[in-house]
Formats: C-alpha cells, sequence, structure tokens
C-alpha cells in the first residue's frame, strides 16, 4: 500500500504502483534463475559469432554476458500485448486502444496481412505506409474529409501522414508541424510510442526527424559468466549419406547472477505532444495520455514478470524464472523525492484500463481505431 503523502505527490496510481510528480525515470530489476535446474545457459548469439560476452568496466562483475538483447526483449515485450501474436490482435485488457489492420480488402474479416503491434516500425512500417485504401468503420467520413481527401477514394496511408503534417507535396515538413507526428501515432498506434518507430517511406517520405526512440528498454544479463563449450552431433537417421553427420559445438555459459533490466523513460514520453496544442497550451487530454502510456509501460514490464514466475523459455536451453523469494526491485529517478522499493508487478498486471473512468476511456482516443483496417 502507499501513503497518502505519496499518492497526493503522485501522478499515477497503477495497480497500487505510484509514480511521484517530477519521476524521470524508472529501473526495475528482477533476479533470475534456470528453471530447470541445469547451470548451463543458452544466451542469444549468432553462429558466426558466438554469445556476447563483455568484461565489466568496473571490475567487480567479471565477464558480462547478453542473454538476451535489447531488441529482442522489445519483440517479447510487444508479445505481451497479444491475444493471438500471429496476427497482432491485441489483449481484452486493451480493449479499445488503437492499432491497425491490414487485410486484402480492407475488411475486418478479409485475408490477414499485417499489423502495426507486429509489424517492424509499427504503425511507420512501409507496409502499413504504403498500402492502398482505408478502412471501413466508425468516423472514417469525418477523418478522410477533414484533411481534404474524398471519403470514397483510396489513398496510401502515408497521404493522410503528410496533409496531417502539413506537406502534402515534396518532402519538407515544416519544423513546427513535427510534433504533430506524437499525436498523429497516439491516435492510430499508442504502443508505437513506447516501442519506437521511424517512417520511410521509399520515394514518398524520407523527412529524417519523424521518429522517436523507444521508451521501454530492457535487458537480461549475467553477470561472472564463464564460456562452456558443448559438444554437439547431427546424425543422418536413414544411412544415405546425403544429409551428412557433422560434429560441432555450442557455446554455452554459466553465471554466477542473472538479471533482468527494465527502464522506462517516464521524461521522454511527457515530452511527447500527444493533443493538439491550445495557444502554446497542452491540449485538454495530453495528462490522460501520457499517463495511459506510462500506465501500459509498467503493465508490460509486470506481464513479462508474471510469466518468469513460473517459467518463460527464450530458447531451448534457456528457461527461466524469478528466483526463488527474491521480490522484484525499482527505482524512481528524477523527482525531489525519489522512490525505490520492491516492484508491486502482481498488482499491476491484474490492473484494468477499461470501463467508463478507465485510463483509455480517459485518453479520448478516436473511435473506430481499435482496429482501423486498411485494404492492401
Amino acid at each position: 500500500m502507499t501513503s497518502d503523502a505519496q499518492t497526493t505527490n503522485s501522478m499515477l496510481n497503477f495497480g497500487g504502483f505510484d509514480v511521484l510528480v517530477g519521476c524521470r525515470r524508472i529501473f526495475i530489476t528482477a533476479e533470475l534463475e534456470p528453471s530447470n535446474g541445469i547451470p548451463l545457459i543458452q544466451p542469444t548469439g549468432f553462429p558466426d559469432i558466438g554469445p556476447v560476452l563483455y568484461p565489466d568496466p568496473s571490475g567487480t562483475n567479471g565477464l558480462i554476458c547478453l542473454i538476451e538483447s535489447e531488441a529482442s526483449m522489445a519483440n517479447r515485450l510487444e508479445e505481451v500485448c497479444h491475444a493471438d501474436k500471429y496476427t497482432g490482435e491485441l489483449k481484452p485488457v486493451l480493449a479499445g486502444l488503437p492499432y491497425i489492420r491490414l487485410t486484402r480488402n480492407g475488411t475486418i474479416n478479409g485475408e490477414f496481412i499485417t499489423s502495426s503491434s507486429i509489424d517492424g516500425h509499427r504503425f511507420a512500417s512501409e507496409y502499413i505506409m504504403g498500402a492502398k485504401g482505408r478502412l471501413a468503420g466508425t468516423g472514417t467520413n469525418t477523418e478522410m474529409s477533414s484533411y481534404e481527401i474524398p471519403a470514397n477514394q483510396n489513398v496510401e496511408m502515408v497521404e493522410l501522414v503528410k496533409r496531417r503534417l502539413g506537406m502534402p507535396t515534396g518532402d519538407t515538413c515544416p519544423a513546427a508541424n513535427v510534433p504533430e507526428i506524437f499525436r498523429l501515432a497516439m491516435e492510430y498506434d499508442p504502443l508505437s510510442l513506447i516501442h519506437g518507430f521511424q517512417i520511410s517511406v521509399k520515394k514518398k517520405l524520407t523527412f529524417v526527424g519523424l521518429r522517436s526512440p523507444r521508451a521501454l528498454t530492457a535487458s537480461i544479463v549475467g553477470l561472472n559468466c564463464e564460456r562452456v563449450n558443448v559438444p554437439g552431433i547431427r546424425f543422418d537417421p536413414i544411412g544415405t549419406g546425403e544429409a551428412g553427420q557433422a560434429i560441432f559445438q555450442k557455446q554455452r555459459v554459466t553465471t554466477g547472477w542473472i538479471e533482468a533490466r527494465f527502464s522506462i523513460d517516464v521524461a521522454l514520453l511527457a515530452s511527447l505532444h500527444l493533443d493538439s496544442r491550445q495557444n502554446a497550451n497542452a491540449g485538454p487530454y495530453q495528462t490522460a495520455r501520457f499517463n495511459l502510456l506510462l500506465a501500459i509501460a509498467l503493465w508490460k514490464v509486470a506481464a513479462f514478470l508474471d510469466l518468469l514466475r513460473v517459467e518463460l523459455s527464450l530458447r531451448t536451453e534457456c528457461k527461466l524464472r524469478l528466483k526463488t523469494n527474491v521480490q522484484p526491485q525499482y527505482s524512481a529517478e528524477g523527482g525531489q523525492n525519489d522512490a525505490s522499493g520492491e516492484f508491486p508487478y502482481a498488482g499491476i498486471v491484474q490492473a484494468s484500463f477499461e470501463g467508463q473512468n478507465g485510463l483509455i476511456a480517459q485518453a479520448h482516443l478516436p473511435t473506430g481505431h481499435d482496429p482501423l483496417v486498411l485494404a492492401f
């Protein structure tokens, strides 16, 4: 439970977790252990370079091994939102949250192509930005006519983006209009503001400034690691000789400590223009939209830790879980009153975004965008 003083001085309380006014970063750590009782770990890596090991610059933790990279963890943190990871459909807890779905004929039940929730660069994917057609859904006619595009005319998504940024021709965006890309992302694909995006459509929109870095980063590292080479052999069970037989070595590591690390850039999320500005002032839904993004970032971390409560299989020989009787920890930094302690992931993962007073409703996001369906 949080104290009254914390509650009064907080800008967000979600699932029993307070984010205090002035907080700029939330850093979360969780100690992990192999769940199968075998100390050998198969870290991330490629056949030609093997696992990433490097000496601790402080000299206190021996060799550090990158067990799961930031890029891989971004994929895993996106996946916790999916009811179906093959179509990108979001879980019911996120009902009403905008994202984009691409189908062959532009209908919700049409042949699925991809969606912003699973594609690279999310809504900025070249498949989505270059997709012909428009969705059929609530508010579509108003949406199109607001930017001088006839409602019955098939246009590419990139065309709507350019109109919103005040660049209907050419590839130059007025500097004052660049922040509009964050409001557009909030209205079409808020998850892209957490995991980052960069819009680049060949010969159509290559303006460099239309991007946003990750606000949520994570990795899993091992400390005091030792490299271990394990033998392996590939048999030819039929005996024709065509498949061949190979003897090889597999690179594994042992670790003295395994830790999952998560960093939420609260200051970055707070800096984004998420609502239309009025006379240089923040729009009426700016705070509510910021709170929604921050809560989703916290929920993603909590949902991932909840998977680790029993076991999470990262690879065949890399099955991890939260270390028994060791609670994840957090530190909230940058405010006048820095805070730290146990990270209440169990309460956060059970928190709701739904309902008339839920964070999604308070953000006043456009209707008909959950999902917005485009034709391929």
